[in-house]
This record gives structure tokens, C-alpha cells and sequence, in this order.
């Protein structure tokens, strides 16, 4: 397959707030594509140019994220929901495929229930199930902790060193040119030469409560549109990580509760499955569509 395609950067003004979205050129059908929390829509460019033959892709950049608005407020479900909502009615888009990684699974889930009529289909790549509050013993001072990110002000990383630890980390085994331009999408250099994330600790944190706040599995019956599942588990953790077992019961669930389901694992995949296997993600979607699951 030629891999090789077009894609623009473009803007739009939704309520009064600006998007940034990257469209590629496509022969067939729309399909939005929603990246993780802390991510931007470069997350997706390794996945889009398998996609191009099958559909017409758009990455968009969510609130606080990439190159769109830089809100204080709105990193509630309902709020994010609507900016997707708003994207796609504004942008007159018939009926798209939404794919989710992540939280952007978890946002997915939350248009497809908030919008019953306006998408055509749903896609969760190891996202869509998060939902912290659930699980035994849980309360909220272990989650805020547990999933707060790495304070870089404190860190007071140049660009070369946030490369550099970018490099030592899992990330390293998938490091390509791909993944700087993904970087810079991600982080601003401040006038002392140091970084930070375009996505705001504080604003982070926001979005982390609105995952511990919203009760995810409690949305599935809403949903009336096909939905694929591709969770992501590595072969050596299938039997021994509590969060592949927690992971399974909450594909139980929702297979009970939507049951227009569909679930492809991802075997022997990290959490960023997009950005290590983009041929896999896209090759099990477009099956998906040609075959009429959505």
C-alpha cells in the first residue's frame, strides 16, 4: 500500500474557540480520530496514511490540547463532548466513524451518547472502559496522585534534555522522526530555554478528575451506534497484570450493554498502539467498514 498522502492543517472557530485539526486527503468515507489525554493530533500520523484508501481522515486537536484553545474551564465530558459535536455539525461531516484513543475513547463514548443520531460508528483503541472510580478500593487522593503528571516546571528540562528522556522512555523504542514533530505539537520552549506542556498541570488535573467524576459504563446503554473495542495487552502481562483482568471485565460489561459490539484485541501492544502498530489499527477499522460492521 502507498503510504504517502496529503494532509493540511486547518482551524476552526467553534463558540468562540479556535481548533486546530489536520485533515488528510481520502477516497472514502469520513472518519474522525480523537487522541489521548496530554496528546495532540500528530499522534495519529502514522495511522492516517494506511487509512487513506478506505477513508477521509480528520485528527482533531482536543480543548488544551496541540494548537487549539487553551481554555481554564470546560475539561468536563459534557462540555468536550460538545466541542466534538460542534466540529462535526459545523463542518457538515455525514455520519463519520469517531475513533478515540484513551480518554479520547472516554470522550468518544460520550458523543456517541449525548448524539445518538450523528455518528455512523465508534472506535475505542484502549480506551472508552477508563473508569477509575470503579474499581475496588479506589478513592480519589490515590487516583489524583497515580495519575498526575510529571511537574515540568519543576523539572526545568531544555529541549535537548525532554528529547533526551523522551528517548530513555518506553517512547524510545518507538522513537522516529514522527515522534518530534509529535513532541513540538506537545510542548512550548519558554524564553529561559526550558519546556512545558501545552496542556497545562493544572488544567491536566481537571481532566483527570472529570475522568474519576464520569461514570462511563453508566452511558453504553445510550448508545445506538456499532461499536469496536481494541483494547491493548502485551502477551507476557495477559495473565498476571490486575489491569488486563480489570480490562476484561469491563469489555464483559460493555458487551452486555451495547450489544452491537465488537472487540479486536491488540496482542502484545503497548497502550500507544496507534503510534507502534498504525498498519494493525488501521488494517482491523477499515476491515471493519468494508465488511458493513458500521
Amino acid at each position: 500500500m502507498n503510504t504517502e498522502t496529503i494532509s493540511e492543517d486547518k482551524f476552526i472557530n467553534l463558540n468562540g474557540l479556535s481548533f486546530h485539526y489536520i485533515e488528510s486527503v481520502g477516497n472514502g468515507r469520513p472518519i474522525i480520530l480523537l487522541h489521548g489525554l496530554a496528546s495532540n493530533a500528530h499522534f495519529w500520523d502514522l495511522a492516517s496514511p494506511y487509512m487513506k484508501d478506505i477513508f477521509h481522515t480528520i485528527a482533531l486537536d482536543q480543548r488544551g490540547h496541540g494548537a487549539s484553545a487553551k481554555t481554564e474551564d470546560g475539561y468536563d465530558f459534557p462540555n468536550v463532548s460538545r466541542d466534538v459535536a460542534s466540529f462535526i455539525n459545523r463542518l457538515e461531516i455525514d455520519k463519520p466513524i469517531l475513533v478515540g484513543h484513551s480518554w479520547g475513547g472516554n470522550v468518544a463514548v460520550q458523543v456517541a451518547a449525548d448524539n445518538p443520531n450523528l455518528l455512523s460508528g465508534l472506535v475505542c483503541i484502549d480506551g472508552g472502559l477508563i473508569e477509575p472510580s470503579s474499581r475496588p478500593g479506589a478513592n480519589w487522593k490515590d487516583t489524583e496522585k497515580a495519575l498526575a503528571p510529571p511537574d515540568f516546571a519543576a523539572l526545568n528540562l531544555t529541549w535537548d534534555q525532554f528529547i533526551n528522556r523522551m528517548r530513555a522512555s518506553q517512547m524510545g523504542n518507538l522513537w522516529g522522526s514522527h515522534l518530534e514533530v509529535f513532541a513540538k505539537a506537545n510542548f512550548e520552549i519558554q524564553p529561559d530555554g526550558t519546556v512545558l506542556p501545552y496542556l497545562r498541570r493544572h488544567r491536566h488535573m481537571k481532566i483527570v478528575r472529570a475522568l474519576w467524576d464520569q461514570k462511563v459504563s453508566e452511558l453504553f446503554p445510550s448508545i445506538s451506534c456499532p461499536v469496536l473495542l481494541m483494547p491493548a495487552r502485551k502477551l507476557e502481562d495477559a495473565n498476571v497484570d490486575k489491569r488486563v483482568d480489570a480490562k476484561d471485565k469491563a469489555i464483559e460489561n460493555a458487551i452486555k450493554l451495547m450489544p452491537r459490539t465488537k472487540v479486536v484485541w491488540m496482542e502484545d501492544s503497548v497502550h500507544d498502539v496507534p503510534v507502534q502498530r498504525p498498519k494493525l489499527v488501521a488494517e482491523v477499522i477499515a476491515n471493519c467498514a468494508i465488511n458493513g460492521f458500521f
